[in-house]
């Protein structure tokens, strides 16, 4: 039986799990079972569109405009505009063009967007430091972030996914799974059952937490690595590529190795 279907203040289509905690699922599609908090029968509201603001100008920019088009594509009612880049230095412009089919407007501050309250903030970048950073900004200019779950993202009924989320395709959120704001699951990444994944954290392809979890906030997960279960690497740490970690890492720590060993390295921007 589907969660009950409202509008929140700021016209974000929300699924009320219990009235401590909702599910914010603007602008989503899967193909996952009927029960999926983002579920397409959940979601078909005429009108429902917003203007979208993306974050960064490089090739992570251009997959997130590319996962917008697949969601708009699927659900034509629902079709917004990328109004906004905000990036400094290169901009993959021709590529940006390509895929949204026209050439959006590129500007170097937050504060320059127009009406940026009226829509929907993507942060397409895959330092986990920058996303932190932007999201500060943003939030001090009381911006709302979009969340993006692309049509072959499967995410279990269960699951809270906070504003601000980018599951790209293939992707897995477990029963329980708790993603904070603004966190990147990238392709064929997996967060299992009851972790918990902290705000702006980045799980890099093939990626993998298992179950209870835990991904600190600013966290990085380089390609192929595994969290074992009940393991858990902490805030602004980062876990090399294929790498293994079976126990918990403190902040700010470089782990490397299978299983993995490290030292602090980082500190909190």
């Amino acid at each position: 039986m589907h969660a009950t279907r409202k509008h929140g203040a700021n016209g974000t289509l929300i699924r009320m799990k219990s009235p401590a905690n909702p599910i914010a699922v603007a602008g989503l599609f899967c193909h996952c079972a009927a029960t999926s908090p983002v579920c397409k029968d959940t979601l078909g509201v005429p009108g429902l569109a917003f203007d979208y603001v993306i974050v960064g100008g490089g090739d992570f920019a251009v997959e997130v405009a590319t996962y917008l088009m697949d969601i708009w594509n699927e659900q034509p009612e629902q079709r917004g505009v990328v109004s906004d880049i905000v990036a400094q230095g290169n901009v993959r412009r021709e590529g940006l063009a390509r895929v949204l089919g026209f050439e959006p407007t590129v500007i170097q501050r937050p504060d320059e967007v127009a009406r940026l309250k009226e829509k929907r903030v993507v942060i397409a970048v895959g330092d986990p430091s920058l996303r932190y950073r932007f999201m500060q900004e943003f939030d001090m200019l009381g911006a709302h972030f979009g969340t993006i779950v692309h049509p072959t993202a499967y995410v279990a009924n269960t699951a809270v996914i906070e504003d601000g989320v980018v599951l790209c395709p293939m992707t897995f959120v477990g029963p329980f799974a708790h993603l904070s704001r603004n966190c990147v699951l990238n392709v064929h990444a997996v967060a299992g059952h009851d972790v918990k994944i902290g705000e702006c954290a980045v799980l890099s392809p093939g990626a993998d937490v298992n179950g209870h979890g835990l991904v600190g906030e600013g966290a990085l997960l380089g390609a192929g690595a595994v969290i074992s279960p009940r393991a858990g690497l902490g805030a602004f740490g980062k876990l090399s590529a294929g790498s293994v970690l079976t126990r918990h890492a403190s902040e700010g720590f470089l782990m490397h190795g299978n299983p993995a060993a490290g030292r602090q390295m980082f500190r909190r921007p």
